[in-house]
């Protein structure tokens, strides 16, 4: 059962199809990053300078100008509360999640006006496209949930006013666009390895940002992904912070020391602060003692010293090569795709020169091994890219769909599980450590299977894990058992999961998070993200905040795509081969983009426009 913070992520799967829903507007009042007057520095914010209520205005055009004022964040929403009754004035705090709907064209009004025309009752309706969460976590909703509440009116001195109105901030989506600013916040991976962003949205004024930057980075990350992180800052941390011209000083205190190693809440606080071009310069002091940072002296965060590549979030060291299928075999490709032509050869071992060709494959991040599914053949198999080697079968006797690894070497298998009114028609994976059974003399869960007993085709999905590559656990998922995943991309950190959920009304791109250690993993709290594209048919961890995808919008050219994990930000183009069906699609941090299309060939871009010939072959992928 999921916790009630993230009832509606959870629901995006669970449910397969959300039907309409209410949004409740009481309940515990619980302040939020709406009520939070806080800014960034000059060049980065355009001012609103609202209207406020009119003379002689009607009560419903009353009820649109406040939600259009409430977009202003000046003087603690000073035009909001010029809306307002002069006791609801002072008491009026919006807090909790904001709700944000698409335009004010969405939303419907029903007025009830007393018989005494002192007092009016507003029913506003619309599509709940979004909430902004306490933390700053933007989340997009399903469709069919909905905002649903009401405002009291009445009149003062001749003129209507708000006497009664919900805690929450509602917001259209254009208001979300200009009060709010999205931008990461950094934490580390479970074992430290490397940093993990954190997309928030936080509102801006005239004040500065780096301010309020910095405290939300030290309170801690967003509630979804607070299991699957680590912080270097203690808990009972405070942070006193300044900004002067271009620098940014934190003074840190509570349980924070000043002996140990700092590089950790040095490289959060870098990683973090550098989103902003106006701050240049990092001053860190622990009770009132400055310590030294990386660098030194000469420390300039947005120069380009490689003091914190240590931990870069893009979870990718050095120069990866870029693998694909020719003919059956496997194949690598280098080069930057700039300039000279890049280097291809065959993988050495089974992978290049067997006769078992894969109709899947993926390769650990460090490049010493590549699994895949045998083309033909109900096995996963792994094989080190090296001369002599030969497949060994790791998961067999189900029916696999999709492979990742994980940084720690771990391997992701999705195995597709047919279900029938009795719940049944699981398949036998649970022996899957037993990779001998290959002659199906007595196994009746072939895969074939599920086409003759009548159970119908796959619609649920489980999760294994494969230790090291080998050792099967299965991931707990229950979002998942009755959905169809046809693809999972562990992110390079290992913190997320990027699936593609085949629904009733077409495939959909979810990310859920990884939480867990040893024999206990779970992957939960699914966020739908790609709401404004179609046929989705591939996902990549172009970065540790983008993804690249492949699908189309609003019917047009199946084509590229890069999508920002902040939940808000629409999918941006990134182009397609010209005359090419494009049939896969590949990224990886500062690596160009790889596609295949119809006519077995593989395809590069590094500039999103143009893309230009790379091999012959099919199915290209990185490392991850």
């Amino acid at each position: 059962m999921p916790r009630p913070a993230v009832v509606v992520a959870a629901a995006a799967l669970a449910t397969l199809v959300g039907g309409c829903a209410s949004v409740p507007i009481s309940g515990p009042v619980v302040r939020g990053a709406g009520g939070v007057d806080s800014g960034e520095g000059p060049g980065g914010y355009v001012r609103m300078l609202p209207a406020g209520p009119q003379p002689d205005v009607g009560e419903e055009s009353l009820v649109k100008g406040f939600l259009r004022d409430m977009g202003s964040f000046e003087e603690n929403h000073h035009a909001a509360r010029l809306y307002l009754m002069p006791g609801p004035q002072e008491r009026w705090a919006p807090e909790g999640d904001v709700l944000v709907y698409e335009d004010m064209d969405s939303i419907t009004f029903d007025t009830n006006v007393a018989a005494n025309g002192e007092s009016a009752e507003i029913r506003m309706r619309g599509p709940h496209i979004a909430s902004i969460r306490e933390d700053g976590q933007y989340v997009p909703q399903d469709p069919g949930e909905t905002i649903d509440t009401t405002f009291e009116l009445e009149k003062d001195n001749g003129e209507w006013r708000i006497a009664e109105l919900p805690d929450s901030l509602i917001l259209g989506r254009r208001d979300v666009d200009r009060a709010y600013r999205p931008l990461n916040l950094y934490f580390f991976n479970r074992d430290e390895s490397t940093l993990v962003p954190d997309p928030v949205f936080l509102p801006v004024s005239s004040d500065n940002l780096a301010t309020h930057l910095v405290r939300t980075l030290i309170s801690g990350p967003t509630e979804w992904l607070d299991p699957a992180v680590r912080s270097a800052f203690p808990e009972g941390t405070r942070a006193d912070v300044a900004y002067d011209s271009g620098a940014v000083t934190v003074e840190l205190s509570g349980d924070v020391s000043v002996d140990g190693d700092h590089y950790g809440m040095a490289a959060q606080l870098a990683w973090t602060l550098k989103q902003l071009p106006e701050v240049q310069e990092l001053v860190v002091r622990i009770h009132g003692e400055e310590i030294e940072l990386p660098g030194g002296d000469a420390e300039n965060l947005q120069g380009t010293g490689n003091q914190w590549a240590d931990v870069d979030p893009g979870g990718m060291p050095g120069s990866p090569k870029a693998y694909f299928v020719r003919d059956g075999q496997l194949w690598w490709l280098s080069g930057n795709g700039e300039g000279e032509e890049p280097d291809e050869a065959r993988v050495e071992g089974a992978l290049g020169h067997g006769s078992n060709p894969l109709r899947e494959h993926a390769v650990s991040l460090d490049e010493k091994q590549i699994a895949g599914i045998e083309a033909g053949l109900d096995s996963v198999v792994v094989a080190e890219p090296e001369n002599g080697s030969n497949f060994d079968s790791v998961l067999s006797g189900g029916e696999y769909a999709a492979l990742s690894w994980d940084p720690h070497n771990n391997l992701w298998v999705v195995e597709k599980q047919a279900t029938d009114s009795d719940g049944g028609g699981e398949g036998d994976s649970d022996d899957s450590d037993d990779s001998e059974e290959s002659d199906g003399s007595d196994d009746s869960d072939d895969s074939d299977d599920s086409d003759d007993s009548g159970s119908g085709t796959p619609s649920g999905s489980k999760i294994w894990m494969m230790r090291g590559g080998s050792e099967p656990i299965e991931v707990s998922a229950p979002e998942l058992e009755e959905v169809a995943v046809s693809t999972i991309r562990i992110s390079r950190d290992g913190t997320r999961a990027a699936v593609i959920a085949e629904l009733d009304d077409g495939p959909r791109l979810y990310v859920g998070r990884v939480t867990g250690s040893g024999g206990d993993m779970a992957l939960d709290q699914f966020i739908p993200l790609g709401k404004d594209l179609e046929a989705i048919s591939d996902v990549s961890w172009r970065s540790g905040d983008q993804l690249a995808v492949l699908g189309q919008k609003e019917q047009g050219a199946v084509q590229a795509f890069l999508l920002s994990l902040d939940g808000a930000t629409e999918a941006t183009s990134a182009g397609a081969p010209t005359g090419a069906d494009m049939g896969a699609l590949s990224a990886a941090p500062g690596r160009p983009m790889l596609s295949s299309a119809d006519d077995d060939q593989v395809w590069l871009t590094n500039d999103r426009v143009m893309w230009r010939f790379a091999a012959d072959g099919a199915n290209p992928v990185y490392p991850g």
